[in-house]
């Protein structure tokens, strides 16, 4: 079952450190936001999909049973750690759901990475929910659609309710970052594609990516990079089926890096609130007479 809101989220691990230095910075007040109303959600499992990891063959899933954290990053002082359960029946649904749709994927047993780690470290965490780890495959940009759409519909499919997010970020220039250098083409980047995504102009990431392109053929000093080709964007945007118009929770930018926390309402889905299968609706004598 779809959950009313898909979610882009940060994975940067300087996330943790403010946390546990007790920085109130805006991004973590909106994390705290969206804690509090996943608990209303009440999904029975999360599917991430992680641009940390990065694949060159097939879109792959974890399988296992309980996932222990990799660490990718050195040198915070703090590790992004989420040990957490799996959930193997839904991750195989997944598959079976991309095989059907053409798309190749496979089956893993990796663990968690910081794509995961770090939004779900504030999303969730009592660690309660299990989760399904999601790989960003070098593939063409077609496929990444059908493979968000594939896991659409199986988590459409689903008994129990399953929220979709997205761990990833916009520009991403790992040596500006190690440096601390700012790099202000990365910043009017990031605005595009912000804009375009509150505005629902999901083609513009096209025009984005060749600008992208033609720009790395110059010799340019403030080129800009970006996370995976931003096809973590286009897997969510084949899993919302339309170009849904996105809400700004909350955007961060620092050296070489742009973090958004982004809300998609999921076409299909039930409203926020509304009862599951299986709940129990009140007696018509019940419903308050202004209702009747």
């Amino acid at each position: 079952m779809l959950t009313p809101f898909a979610w882009l989220v940060p994975h940067v691990p300087t996330l943790l450190v403010d946390s546990i230095r007790g920085h109130r910075t805006p991004m973590l007040a909106a994390l705290e936001d969206l804690s509090h109303l996943l608990f209303e959600d009440r999904p029975s499992a999360v599917v991430v999909v992680s641009a940390r990891w990065q694949t060159n063959g097939p879109f792959m899933v974890d399988t296992g049973k309980h996932h222990r954290t990799l660490t990718d990053y050195s040198g915070f002082g703090v590790e992004a750690r989420y040990d957490c359960k799996g959930q193997p029946a839904l991750a195989r649904a997944l598959i079976e759901a991309g095989a059907r749709a053409g798309v190749r994927t496979e089956a893993s047993t990796r663990g968690v990475d910081s794509g995961v780690a770090v939004p779900m470290s504030f999303l969730i965490p009592d660690r309660s929910v299990p989760v399904v780890p999601v790989s960003v495959a070098d593939r063409p940009i077609e496929e990444c659609r059908a493979w968000g759409a594939a896991m659409g519909r199986a988590i459409d499919n689903w008994p129990d309710p399953v929220l979709f997010v997205v761990g990833g970020l916009l520009s991403l220039d790992p040596h500006a970052w190690q440096l601390s250098r700012d790099v202000p083409a990365q910043a009017e980047f990031d605005e595009r594609v912000l804009a375009a995504l509150s505005e629902g102009q999901w083609t513009a990431l096209a025009d984005e990516r060749r600008a992208l392109a033609a720009a790395g053929r110059r010799t340019t000093g403030d080129a800009v990079l970006v996370e995976g080709e931003l096809r973590h964007l286009e897997i969510l945007r084949g899993f919302l089926g339309a170009d849904v118009t996105g809400d700004l929770r909350c955007y961060e930018a620092g050296s070489g890096m742009g973090a958004a926390l982004m809300a998609f309402a999921v076409p299909g889905a039930p409203p926020p609130g509304a009862p599951e299968p299986g709940d129990e609706l009140p007696e018509s004598g019940d419903v308050p007479r202004e209702h009747e």
